[in-house]
């Protein structure tokens, strides 16, 4: 049977094999930073969010006479005015998990050795 656990390679302790299958709804996602806190239910939320600065809503561009033709071109010469933008920075939460506890302490662990492991030294591996 598939999924029966069998032993391993030194034959002391049983094995079974994961594997590993994106959702159709995968993505990948740039994340400058998290927030987030404990549940009523006593689970761990987290949201992990990216930064930058906000779009412009409205700017004005200066135009040009077109060559040859009747009308104007945008004159890309010189950089357009800002008219009205928001200010500050927008951080935009691209999504949240839930977690038990258990699951947010081995994920903490997780993260702790794969930042020792990172940030070592050649002489230290």
């Amino acid at each position: 049977m598939p999924d029966e656990p069998s032993s391993s390679a030194d034959g002391e302790r049983p094995t079974i094999d994961i594997h590993y299958q994106k959702s159709t709804e995968f993505r990948e996602v740039a994340c400058d930073g998290a927030l987030g806190g404990p549940t009523p239910q006593g689970k761990v939320w987290l949201a992990f969010y990216n930064e930058r600065f906000p779009l412009p809503r409205i700017v004005r561009q200066g135009l040009k006479l077109s060559e040859g033709e009747s009308g104007f071109t945008l004159d890309n010469s010189h950089p357009a005015e800002i008219i009205e933008a928001k200010r500050g920075l927008i951080r935009s939460v691209e999504f949240g998990i839930y977690m038990s506890v258990d699951t947010a302490a081995e994920l903490h662990e997780w993260l702790g050795k794969l930042l020792q492991e990172t940030t070592a030294s050649p002489e230290d591996t």
